[in-house]
């Protein structure tokens, strides 16, 4: 049998579809029954949570989510990281794959959730507006930080590292169910390798290589 990974946090949709879908069909309702269980192959199919390879070479920076480019710019973080940083950020659809993972390895030096609202997560200024994650990478003497951003969809950011926890490039961080957006920040002195519109796949595609500052 091919094993079809699933994010635990998918158990709490697909379970109960599958059993609405069986009652149904023991009752006899057959369309609720069929539309039960199409609901739950919804559910197995967005909350799936397939094995990736993470292969690069030791500098480079990985894709920390699914979906497609909609930013690259340079910036300063006043807050995390305080210095003029490169930013990458990544919208990801309700088809893509949400379960996002560590675009390098390192240390989590911290982890804050903050409450916000729910805009549309290709709309301008929603990373100071809606809900988000803050999670800070340390590498040696270099700092990155993952930003998990909910969208007009997703009113949940799971996360699964805390403060200290190492991690490996292309581990699991969390994952925002139905739509939404991540962002990488990482030194200026890393080359983006990827440009606004094309499609990236987290833990695989490689973002950013180190070179000298642009």
């Amino acid at each position: 049998m091919i094993r079809v990974p699933v994010a635990k946090e998918g158990l709490l949709f697909i379970l109960p579809s599958v059993l609405l879908s069986f009652l149904f069909c023991f009752l006899g309702v057959y369309a609720l029954a069929g539309l039960a269980l199409l609901l739950a192959l919804f559910f197995l199919f967005f909350f799936r949570n397939p094995a990736r390879s993470a292969v690069s070479g030791k500098g480079d920076i990985l894709s920390a989510a699914d979906g497609r480019v909609m930013g690259v710019e340079d910036l300063f973080e006043n807050e995390f990281l305080r210095e003029k940083v490169r930013r990458i950020s990544v919208f990801m659809s309700v088809a893509n794959v949400h379960v996002n993972r560590a675009p390098c390895e390192g240390r989590v030096a911290r982890v804050e959730h903050r409450d916000g609202r729910f805009r549309l997560a290709f709309k301008k200024g929603i990373d100071e507006e809606n809900e988000r994650n803050y999670i800070v990478i340390d590498r040696n003497s270099e700092k990155f930080l993952v930003v998990q951003i909910a969208g007009f969809l997703a009113r949940r950011i799971i996360c699964y590292v805390k403060e200290h926890d190492p991690v490996g490039k292309g581990e699991r961080l969390g994952m925002i169910a139905f739509g939404s957006r991540v962002d990488v920040y990482m030194p200026t002195s890393y080359r983006p390798m990827v440009e606004v519109g094309q499609k990236v796949k987290s833990g695989l595609t490689v973002l950013a290589k180190k070179g000298e500052k642009s």
